[in-house]
């Protein structure tokens, strides 16, 4: 965990780091996967998870929002319409039902999310009408984590009454940031006192736990601008916080292109002042830096899981439930079903028509080999556990370590050089490579070094968002 001197960032340092890399929610990331992934790679890797009796996580994208927010790089769906809902949810409902007929009723749901988009776009009772499907179709453990994302702007108290009955025992609600200039330019109007009144009314119904999305980085966003809506967010007191890095990748998403002005931008130094004052302001009121992004209160499971080396990294971000193989459904939503990746269809269009032919909707994949599944562990126990015990992975994968991955060990000097990493060399007892605190804030440049497709086959030459 970051302690003071952890803040004492260098202008040098901060430029020579600033790169475009992956965020690792996978590994190999999702531009490594390919369209010749075939259907009977996912059903085979599903046969195996039946044999296994391994537990289950289910996503289920819910693309729709009434208005864009000009930060956001999600596959929405904007339309004022409500009607649309209609037939996404006729079709992901058979959607649910031939994915359940796939899987063994002895297999446990132990976490359930709801993505989007928006969520709540869906009014009651077609929630009740999602929900009902899923119940019928999966065998949901009685201590399942079951959250939703939801908007404050149109989640209404029948909304939460709604979720609350169901089962749903977690809250996300994107927040970003409070400050009027900053949420007029990304088009996200959202009042302190409509978002406190939300979060009165959750805490009323007896929702366990409660995430707040945050993003740095944001147009027009300063130090102290920022550090009034980590205030507000204290008072709010939400049990997790996710504080994001904005990602301006306008080449790729056309109102970003033309509604966010680049000169606005804080510029990377600037960036960086507010995340330290953020993560300082927050550690200050006893939240705990999970890594990257990620922050909760001590008693949360995260951070639990952080201080027992059982935290897991997946497309929603930093999770407890590392034992689980994931299903997404609906448009463009993702699977991680035991050494495969695969991705649904992105647009609304394309999914019907491929539903209505009764075929699974997955346009792409990918199925990690053997060296795939080695990084992937070792870029996850960077990125979760700040520490990797290269004993464990040579017992593991019947591997010499250093020898392995002797390309990477010469990289990773530079790394200690910049006091980013501990590579003792003499340690013979207990041989490890360790994150130091000032390496917290460079998880992202510390696992691409394991990354063979980036360091190895041009993978630099794809989009990613910068590390800082």
């Amino acid at each position: 965990m970051p302690t003071k001197n952890s803040y004492d960032l260098s202008h040098d340092l901060l430029e020579k780091y600033s790169v475009s890399i992956p965020r690792y929610t996978s590994y190999p990331p999702a531009p490594e996967w390919t369209e010749d992934f075939k259907i009977e790679d996912f059903l085979s890797a599903n046969d195996l998870a039946n044999k296994n009796k391994t537990p289950i996580s289910l996503y289920f994208h819910l693309p729709f929002c009434e208005s864009q927010c000009y930060f956001c790089a999600c596959n929405v769906v904007i339309s004022k319409k409500k009607s649309i809902v209609n037939l996404y949810l006729e079709h992901i409902k058979k959607e649910i039902s031939n994915l359940g007929n796939l899987i063994n009723k002895n297999r446990s749901v132990e976490q359930i999310h709801l993505g989007g988009g928006t969520p709540t776009y869906f009014n009651p009772m077609e929630l009740k009408e999602l929900f009902s499907e899923i119940k019928e179709h999966f065998n949901i453990s009685k201590n399942c984590e079951t959250g939703v994302e939801i908007d404050p702007r149109v989640t209404t108290q029948e909304h939460l009454q709604c979720l609350s009955e169901l089962g749903f025992n977690r809250l996300s609600m994107g927040i970003q940031d409070f400050d009027p200039k900053v949420q007029e330019t990304i088009n996200r109007i959202q009042p302190f006192e409509e978002t406190k009144q939300t979060f009165e009314y959750s805490r009323d119904l007896g929702f366990q736990s409660i995430n707040v999305d945050l993003i740095y980085g944001l147009p027009f966003q300063t130090k102290d601008s920022f550090k009034r809506t980590i205030d507000l967010i204290v008072k709010l007191n939400p049990d997790r916080i996710a504080l994001f890095h904005y990602a301006h990748l306008p080449q790729l998403l056309k109102h970003q292109d033309k509604y966010i002005p680049a000169n606005a931008l804080p510029s990377s130094r600037e960036k960086i002042t507010i995340f330290q004052s953020a993560v300082k302001a927050l550690t200050d009121n006893s939240y705990v830096f999970i890594g990257l992004d990620h922050f909760a209160k001590p008693d949360d499971e995260l951070a639990q899981a952080r201080k027992n080396k059982t935290l897991h990294r997946n497309f929603q971000g930093y999770t407890t439930k590392s034992e689980c193989d994931l299903y997404g459904l609906g448009i463009s939503s993702i699977s991680n079903v035991q050494n495969t990746f695969s991705q649904n269809i992105k647009k609304l269009n394309p999914y019907y028509e491929t539903i209505d032919l009764n075929k699974m909707p997955m346009f792409r994949g990918f199925v990690l080999n053997q060296d795939d599944l080695l990084r992937r562990e070792v870029i996850m126990k960077i990125l979760c556990h700040g520490v990797i015990s290269k004993s464990e992975i040579e017992e593991k994968y019947n591997i010499n370590f250093d020898k392995y991955f002797g390309f990477e060990i010469e990289k990773l000097k530079e790394l200690e050089r910049d006091a980013l990493i501990l590579n003792p060399q003499s340690s013979i007892l207990n041989p490890r490579i360790e994150v130091t605190p000032l390496g917290q804030f460079f998880l992202r440049n510390i696992a691409c070094v394991f990354d063979y497709y980036l360091q190895r086959k041009n993978g630099k030459q794809k989009i990613y968002s910068k590390s800082i």
